[in-house]
């Protein structure tokens, strides 16, 4: 399909109505870098889909229909940086559906049906940054599920957690922004946050929890600054309500339809 195009080096199909990609319609794409299918009506990949995709950094899967993905489908993107793939139908993860993506940085996974995640999901992905999980369905999380990630925030909240394991943030030295709002929190284990010793930001609004303050034991090892929202409010006197509301957004992909290209 895009024979001769050996030096292309982005390519965007959004917001068409594919329901498939043809096997091999990558082939020979040796040069792309960027690779946007968001807003079709995809159900599945075959695991060999972005096979000779090594110089990939960015690819766009989110508004499709995808339920799961095949254990092998990131294979070879050893270049990608960021992945896109909320706002889809995804209810599980293969365990080592990640593993080779050394590169990675970003990776947005909100807005899906997931239900639980493998033990070291994320345990290969040593530079991500960015993780958003938004916006889901599991109730816990596996005690490992962070293990390994190099991650700066991340984002848990609106899903149905109704408790944390001990040890569940260890190992994240780097991070700085932490939302686990709008959950079903009732009580936190002592010291669940320690290491976190350079966190500006942390959400507990929403939950179920009763009682909490900023000298509870739950929040030792926290920086004596960190801004710490706690039923609806915050702990941290010196941000005005502007502020708090730009502390609370998370970070959107840039939007590849075709729309917003043609605008551009």
């Amino acid at each position: 399909m895009f024979d001769g195009l050996s030096s292309l080096q982005s390519l965007w199909l959004s917001g068409n109505q594919l329901t498939s990609l043809p096997e091999g319609v990558f082939d020979g794409l040796a040069s792309l870098q960027e690779l946007w299918l968001s807003e079709n009506q995809l159900t599945s990949l075959a695991e060999d889909v972005f096979d000779g995709l090594a110089s990939l950094r960015e690819l766009g899967l989110y508004g499709n229909q995808l339920t799961a993905l095949p254990e092998d489908v990131c294979d070879g993107l050893s270049s990608l940086q960021m992945l896109i793939l909320h706002e889809n139908e995804l209810t599980s993860l293969a365990e080592g559906v990640f593993d080779g993506l050394a590169s990675l940085t970003y990776l947005w996974l909100n807005d899906n049906q997931l239900t639980s995640l493998p033990d070291g999901a994320f345990e290969e992905l040593g530079r991500l940054h960015h993780l958003d999980l938004h916006s889901n369905q599991w109730t816990s999380l596996p005690v490992d599920v962070f293990k390994g990630a190099g991650l700066g925030e991340l984002w848990l909240n609106d899903n149905q957690l109704t408790a944390l394991p001990a040890g569940v943030f260890e190992g994240l030295a780097r991070l700085w922004r932490l939302n686990l709002s709008g959950n079903r929190l009732t009580e936190l284990p002592d010291g669940v946050f320690g290491g976190l010793g350079i966190l500006e930001y942390l959400n507990l609004s929403g939950n179920h929890l009763v009682g909490l303050t900023r000298d509870d034991p739950v929040f030792a090892g926290l920086p004596s600054d960190v801004a710490l929202y706690l039923d609806d409010q915050t702990e941290a006197d010196d941000q005005t309500d502007e502020e708090q509301t730009d502390e609370e957004q998370t970070v959107d992909p840039p939007p590849r339809s075709s729309s917003s290209r043609l605008a551009a």
